[in-house]
């Protein structure tokens, strides 16, 4: 009798783990993990930031802010990072950096610089370690902690700054609207007193370009007085650097940031040309007319040169020499920068629509219509931890 008993136990076990294994495998009720696509984001001045697979177009996430968003979007660390303006508020002011996550674009955090008087972010923050530093148009640049949002150190420029820092030898390089070219250790700040690691003012002049760095050298492009400028930053045996090396003197405002690659500094101009410098004398390479002012900045890729035209076009020049490889023409201008990732080609317009292009080809893969102009550049989540962000801010390319 008990044997038979035990036998039946076993058995109503068996056949109870069985089904608990079953239903643990096959439930409908369980939460599977959630799946995310690479994105390749951007804004408008819509107040939107969108969100779109790279290959598809498809539509990831947007999220709707009350301002207008001229600065590129900042991808690091898995989150996004957006500053935005507000012109109906005094001064045209937001004094908010939004921290977004990046799979969903729900709000994490809003970043507000309290203790300063209302500014407007309209340069693109970057990032190094834990920190995201940020230009704004109260003269000042931030260090914020990027888990906290606390302000761990602020620099008071001349002016006010509208173009995007760069990071380079663990300091961070920025210029302001009164023509001054500043250098301030990325980690401690400036010195006491507000003194910077090193300056380099132009007087009567005005930096709206983002500087470009390479090979120990400063590039960046003067708005009132029509030169690109190189600056040393390190002098062998002289305890100051930023000295200037040459210039180059174009016929137009230079509002593009420059991008610098094998000796080759390339920007456009508003005198309606794109040029192309050597870096060791700032002699003219070459130089290639278009239809009308240009003020998106470079992107340099397998020996091409991508740049947007207020005429329209969007051109791929060859780096060598200048010529046309092809050019596609948008019902906008195009004041964005291009961005590559994985061969195509992002850029926004202002005929409202985020288009994705061939890169060897010029062809059109996908575009996306958007109630909105669109002038700041695009960044890329593909979750690999790498940095594919802008460097230059969509206002300096207006």
């Amino acid at each position: 009798m008990s044997q038979r008993w035990t036998k039946v136990i076993l058995s109503l076990l068996s056949a109870s783990l069985v089904f608990s294994a079953c239903t643990k495998k096959y439930s409908n009720d369980d939460v599977l993990p959630s799946q995310y696509s690479p994105s390749v984001i951007t804004g408008s001045d819509n107040h939107i930031v969108y969100a779109y697979n790279p290959s598809t177009g498809a539509k990831n996430w947007e999220v709707n802010f009350a301002n207008s968003i001229f600065a590129s979007p900042l991808v690091y660390g898995g989150r996004v990072y957006v500053g935005t303006v507000n012109y109906l508020a005094p001064l045209g002011a937001c004094d908010t950096l939004f921290k977004l996550n990046s799979r969903t674009g729900a709000i994490v955090k809003k970043m507000w610089v309290s203790g300063a008087s209302p500014f407007s972010i309209k340069a693109t923050p970057i990032a190094d370690g834990k920190y995201i530093f940020l230009a704004c148009t109260n003269d000042s640049l931030y260090a914020i902690d990027t888990g906290t949002g606390a302000v761990s150190w602020r620099f008071g420029a001349d002016g006010p700054l509208v173009s995007s820092p760069t990071i380079a030898n663990n300091n961070v390089y920025f210029a302001s609207t009164a023509g001054t070219v500043y250098c301030v250790d990325k980690v401690n700040g400036p010195a006491s007193g507000n003194v910077p690691l090193w300056y380099y003012t132009v007087p009567l002049n005005s930096f709206t370009s983002s500087p470009a760095i390479s090979d120990s050298f400063l590039y960046i492009g003067g708005a009132n007085d029509s030169n690109m400028y190189c600056f040393y930053l390190q002098v062998p045996g002289l305890p100051t650097t930023g000295l200037l090396k040459w210039t180059y003197k174009t016929k137009g405002a230079i509002l593009s940031s420059p991008a610098v690659v094998a000796g080759k500094c390339v920007f456009g101009c508003s005198d309606f040309n794109v040029y192309c410098l050597d870096t060791v004398a700032g002699g003219l390479n070459w130089k290639h007319q278009t239809n009308t002012s240009v003020t998106s900045s470079p992107v340099i890729y397998n020996s091409k040169v991508y740049i947007g035209g207020l005429d329209n076009n969007l051109y791929c020049l060859n780096v060598i020499d200048g010529s046309t490889m092809w050019f596609y023409h948008t019902n906008g201008s195009i004041a964005a920068s291009p961005l590559i990732y994985k061969g195509t080609v992002y850029v926004g317009s202002y005929d409202k629509t985020f288009w994705a292009f061939d890169a060897e080809m010029g062809t059109v893969k996908w575009t996306a219509v958007v109630n909105g102009q669109m002038q700041c550049s695009a960044a890329i989540e593909d979750f690999t931890g790498q940095q594919h962000n802008s460097q230059i801010s969509g206002y300096t390319n207006y």
